[in-house]
C-alpha cells in the first residue's frame, strides 16, 4: 500500500502544475493513446558512435553502458532481453553471449535516421516479448522521385571527436524516380583509447565498417524492399567486460511488402541475419600475468559464437467508423553457440553453449476505437509461444592430461556439472498471454489524460537457462559476478499501470507519466547454494578469474515504480527552455534489497536558441546520489553529478550543415552508475572499480544532401 499511495502521490504532484492545454508536447506523436518519443537523427547533433547513446534524451530511458559500441537500452529500470529493439522492423539476436553486440549495435548513427521509443505501456501489437518496453531505430532508406526520369541524389556524413580522436565518414547515395529507389550506404568509423580526467580507459578504442545495398518498388498501392548488410566489427575494447571484440562478422537481410487498400492495409515482413564473432582477453588489454597458483598463458582465453535468426511478420489492419482492428501473427527463431578455447593449450574447450535455440511464435488482436466524442480505447491480447532447447555440453580443463592437481579437480567438476546439465530436462516450452489496455479522454480545453494497464510476460533469455558453468555469459549484466542457469526457470509476469496527461498552457507544454509495475517470477542472480557449484567457482577465483560467491539465475518477486515528464517552455520566438526527467525505483519483494543498475533520478535542462539558419544549445545534465543499490550483485554506490554540454549548427546552405559541440564543459570528474566495472587492467583505474565517466570531449559534425 505504501508503494502504491507514493505512486499517486506522485501523479497528484503533476496535477498541480498546470490546469489547462490546447495541444500534445512538440516531438511527442500520439495516436489514438499510444504514444512516442522521437529523435530524428538530422536534427540532433551527437558525438557517439553508439546509437544507444541517444537514449539518455528520452523519459524514462537510459543506457548501460559496457563499451562504445556495446550499450544495452534501458527503459524504466528493465533492460537487455526484456526491451524489445527493432532495427528496420527486424529482431536480432547477437552473437556475443554478453551482448558485446547488442541490437542497436546494428543501427550506427552515421546512417541512423531516427530512434523511437514507446512511452509507457508498449502495445501488444509492437512486439512479441515488450514487459520492458519497445524501442525502434530506422536507418534512411531513400526517397522516391516525382517523375518518371531516375535522379541521383544522396548524403555525405562526416563527424569527429577529441575524447578518443575518433572520425567517421559515410556516404548513402540512391539513384530513384516515382517507382523506384536503388540504394547504397558506406560507413568507416574508428577511434582510441577514451579519456577521463584521471587518464585513459584501457582498452576502450574501436573499428567498424558497414555496407549496405538496397531496393524499393511502389505502384498503386502495393510497395516492396529489399535489403542487405554486412556489418563488420574488428578491434573494440569492453574494458567492463572479461573480454574484448576481436571481431564481429555481420550479414543482415531483410525484405517488407505494403498494401493500402481503401479500407484496409497488409503488411508483411521478413528478416535473416548471420552474426559470427570473436573475442579474448589478450589482445588488446594487458594478457593473464603468472600468478602464484598458475601461469599467466594458461588463463588466456579467446570465445567464438555464433548466432542465427529469422523470422517474418503478418500484419492486417481493417478500418470501420469507429476506428480500426489490427491482426497479426509474428515468429522469431534464433539459435546460438559459443565455445571458448585457449591459443596456448590447443585441446582446452568449453563448450559454453551448444546449439541453444529460441523460437517464439505469437498472434495478436488490437482495437484502436472511439467510445464518444472524447474518449479513446487502445487494447488487444497477445499469445506467445516460446519454445527452447540445447544440446549437449562438454568440457576439457585440464589440457595437459595432468594426473593430480587442481586442473584434473576442475575438469572433473566440469563433467559432473555437464554430465548433470546433459540429464536435465533442457526441453521447455512456455505459452504466455499478454493483454493491454489504454484509455485517453480528451477535454474540451485541449487537456488529453491517459490511464492504462497490462499483463506482459517474458520467457528467460538462453543465457538464463543453459549457462550451465560458473561463467560472467550473462548478457551483459557486467556486474563482476560468475553464474549458472536454470532449465526450469518460469516466464516473468508483469502487471503494471500508467496515469499520465498532455497539456499545453500557453507557452508552457508539459507531458508527465507515473507508473507501477508488480513483477511475478522475474529472473534474478541469488546466491548459489549449490556445493558443486560454489567449489567449482572458488576453484576458478582462486586462480584469478571471477569472484568466489557465483550467483544462479532464479526467479523471485520484484517491483518498479516512478516518474517521468518532458516539458517545453518557449520564452520568446526564438528562445526554448526543455526539460527531461526520469524517477525509477527498482526492489526485490521476496527479500529487502534493490534491484542491480538502476539508473540515478536524472534531469536534463537546456536552453534552445533557434535563428532562420543557426541554432545553440546549452544543456545541464544532472543525475542524483545513487544509494539504493543491489547488496546481492555487491552493487557500489555513486556519487550525484552535474556536467555542461554546448552545441551549435549552421546551415551553410540548404545542402549543407556544420556543427560544433563540447561535452561536459568543464571537465568534471564523475562515475557513471550505468557503465558498470573496469575489468581490465589500467594504471588509472583500479580492477573492479568503478568506470569513470568522460572528460571534456569537442566534436564537430559536417553533412552534406545533393
Amino acid at each position: 500500500m505504501y508503494k502504491f499511495a507514493m505512486v499517486i502521490f506522485l501523479f497528484l504532484t503533476t496535477l498541480s502544475s498546470a490546469t489547462n492545454a490546447q495541444e500534445r508536447v512538440e516531438e511527442i506523436v500520439v495516436i489514438g493513446v499510444r504514444d512516442t518519443h522521437t529523435v530524428i537523427t538530422d536534427d540532433t547533433l551527437v558525438a557517439p558512435a553508439d546509437t544507444a547513446q541517444l537514449l539518455r534524451k528520452m523519459p524514462g530511458a537510459n543506457i548501460n553502458k559496457n563499451g562504445e559500441l556495446t550499450g544495452i537500452a534501458q527503459y524504466r529500470g528493465m533492460y537487455g532481453d526484456r526491451i524489445r529493439v527493432s532495427v528496420n522492423g527486424a529482431k536480432i539476436s547477437g552473437a556475443g553471449p554478453n551482448a558485446m553486440d547488442a541490437p542497436l549495435h546494428y543501427a550506427p548513427v552515421a546512417i541512423l535516421e531516427s530512434l523511437t521509443i514507446n512511452r509507457g505501456i508498449a502495445s501488444v501489437s509492437s512486439g512479441q516479448e515488450t514487459i520492458g518496453g519497445f524501442v525502434e531505430a530506422q536507418t534512411y532508406t531513400g526517397d522516391y522521385g516525382s517523375s518518371g526520369d531516375f535522379g541521383f541524389t544522396g548524403r555525405t556524413y562526416f563527424g569527429t571527436q577529441s575524447i578518443n580522436s575518433g572520425s567517421v565518414a559515410s556516404g548513402f547515395f540512391s539513384l530513384s524516380n516515382r517507382n523506384h529507389i536503388l540504394r547504397s550506404f558506406v560507413m568507416q568509423e574508428q577511434a582510441d583509447d577514451l579519456e577521463f580526467p584521471g587518464g585513459e580507459i584501457l582498452p576502450s578504442e574501436y573499428d567498424r565498417e558497414r555496407v549496405d545495398l538496397g531496393y524499393s518498388f511502389r505502384s498503386g498501392g502495393h510497395e516492396f524492399s529489399l535489403d542487405f548488410a554486412r556489418n563488420n566489427t574488428k578491434d573494440a575494447g569492453t574494458a567492463a567486460l572479461p573480454m574484448d571484440i576481436l571481431s564481429i562478422d555481420s550479414d543482415l537481410f531483410r525484405s517488407r511488402y505494403t498494401w493500402q487498400g481503401n479500407d484496409r492495409n497488409f503488411t508483411a515482413e521478413f528478416f535473416v541475419s548471420d552474426n559470427e564473432h570473436w573475442m579474448t582477453n589478450y589482445h588488446l588489454r594487458r594478457p593473464p600475468q603468472d600468478n602464484m597458483m598458475t601461469a599467466g598463458a594458461m588463463r588466456y582465453r579467446r570465445n567464438w559464437a555464433v548466432s542465427e535468426n529469422y523470422g517474418f511478420a503478418l500484419k492486417m489492419e481493417q478500418f470501420d467508423s469507429m476506428g480500426s482492428w489490427l491482426y497479426g501473427i509474428d515468429q522469431h527463431m534464433s539459435t546460438h553457440r559459443s565455445t571458448i578455447t585457449n591459443p596456448n593449450a590447443a585441446p582446452f574447450y568449453i563448450s559454453n553453449f551448444n546449439d541453444t535455440e529460441r523460437e517464439i511464435i505469437g498472434a495478436f488482436i488490437e482495437r484502436s476505437t472511439s467510445l464518444g466524442e472524447h474518449i479513446g480505447l487502445d487494447a488487444g491480447v497477445r499469445v506467445n509461444r516460446v519454445t527452447m532447447d540445447s544440446e549437449p555440453v562438454s568440457a576439457n580443463l585440464n589440457p595437459m592430461n595432468m594426473m593430480m592437481g587442481m586442473p584434473l579437480m576442475m575438469n572433473n567438476m566440469a563433467g559432473m556439472l555437464s554430465s548433470r546439465f546433459n540429464a536435465s530436462d533442457l526441453s521447455q516450452t512456455d505459452n504466455n498471454f499478454d493483454w493491454f489496455a489504454r484509455f485517453s479522454f480528451h477535454t474540451d480545453s485541449g487537456t488529453t489524460w491517459y490511464a492504462g494497464a497490462a499483463r506482459k510476460t517474458r520467457s528467460p533469455s538462453y543465457q538464463e537457462r543453459y549457462l550451465w558453468i560458473p561463467l560472467e555469459a550473462t548478457g551483459g549484466l557486467a556486474d563482476g559476478n560468475t553464474y549458472v542457469g536454470d532449465p526450469e526457470l518460469n516466464p516473468e509476469v508483469a502487471h503494471e499501470i500508467e496515469l499520465g496527461f498532455d497539456m499545453d498552457v500557453g507557452n508552457l507544454s508539459f507531458y508527465p507519466r507515473i507508473f507501477y509495475k508488480e513483477v511475478d517470477d522475474f529472473i534474478q542472480g541469488t546466491p548459489a547454494t549449490d556445493m558443486l557449484v560454489r567449489n567449482f567457482s572458488q576453484m576458478m577465483a582462486s586462480m584469478g578469474m571471477g569472484r568466489a560467491g557465483p550467483l544462479m539465475f532464479d526467479n523471485v518477486d520484484a517491483n518498479f515504480y516512478g516518474f517521468d515528464m518532458e516539458s517545453h517552455y518557449q520564452l520568446s520566438s526564438n528562445l526554448n527552455l526543455r526539460a527531461v526527467a526520469s524517477i525509477v525505483r527498482g526492489e526485490r519483494d521476496d527479500i529487502n534489497d534493490d534491484l542491480y543498475r538502476i539508473a540515478p533520478d536524472n534531469i536534463v535542462v537546456a536552453v534552445d536558441y533557434r535563428d532562420s539558419n543557426w541554432m545553440a544549445s546549452l544543456e545541464a545534465v544532472s543525475y542524483a546520489d545513487q544509494d539504493r543499490v543491489s547488496s546481492t550483485n555487491l552493487e557500489l554506490d555513486t556519487d550525484g553529478y552535474t556536467i555542461f554540454n554546448l552545441n551549435g549548427r549552421v546551415n551553410v546552405s540548404t545542402d549543407l550543415e556544420v556543427s560544433l559541440g563540447v561535452e561536459n564543459l568543464f571537465d568534471k570528474e564523475y562515475e557513471d552508475h550505468l557503465a558498470a566495472y573496469n575489468r581490465a587492467f589500467n594504471p588509472d583505474i583500479a580492477m573492479r572499480d568503478r568506470m569513470p565517466g568522460l572528460g571534456r570531449n569537442v566534436y564537430a559534425r559536417l553533412m552534406w544532401n545533393f
